[in-house]
């Protein structure tokens, strides 16, 4: 390969691994950067964390290179890096108790009651405007469930996906995305009650 050519990732990961090559790293991170970003974005609502999560995972990434094993993508082993270190995130958190309609903020309410009457609430959730409530929502479930609900709805991975980016198997997967749904139909049908009776 001639002088002039641009490096490429495997060259880069090759660099960072053999001699600890920082600016091969720089290099990496700034191509990763955007997908890592984009997915923390899409799982994480405090934006107070996104560095933070960031930062994890880069640090997550370059521990573990030395070991990767080319037998995937190297951006689906980091897509599987940012979500576990999402989920970490989720697991150290206190999960938080059912969202009440006193809880929404008016413009949540608002978009609630648009939602509900457009029958959104109960359809695919991720062409709604509610996307933001029911994210909140979501903070009520367990790390599992909602990285499950997520992956499946709001980034619409199918269950084989969801599977590989998180070593669940497919049976589990269906069982956990059944059940979250359940709950979150169950908290949903709460806050409608609770919007009519205001």
């Amino acid at each position: 390969m001639p002088d002039s050519a641009e490096p490429t990732i495997p060259s880069l990961i090759d660099a960072w691994v053999s001699r600890g090559d920082q600016a091969a790293a720089r290099t990496l991170m700034e191509h990763w950067h955007p997908m890592v970003a984009a997915i923390i974005r899409r799982h994480c609502m405090n934006a107070d964390d996104w560095a933070d999560l960031e930062q994890e995972t880069f640090v997550s990434v370059f521990r573990a290179l030395p070991d990767f094993r080319p037998v995937q993508p190297v951006e689906h082993w980091i897509s599987r890096i940012a979500l576990n270190t999402c989920r970490q995130r989720w697991r150290s958190q206190s999960r938080r108790p059912e969202v009440r309609w006193s809880d929404l903020s008016e413009g949540e309410q608002q978009v609630f009651n648009e939602a509900k009457q457009a029958g959104e609430l109960v359809g695919d959730i991720a062409a709604t405007d509610a996307r933001g409530v029911m994210l909140r929502l979501m903070e009520s479930l367990s790390a599992e469930d909602r990285l499950v609900l997520t992956l499946l709805h709001l980034e619409e991975k199918s269950v084989a996906e969801i599977a590989a980016l998180t070593g669940m198997n497919r049976v589990l997967v269906k069982v956990r995305a059944f059940r979250a749904r359940k709950r979150l139909q169950a908290m949903l049908s709460k806050l409608a009650g609770e919007s009519e009776a205001k």
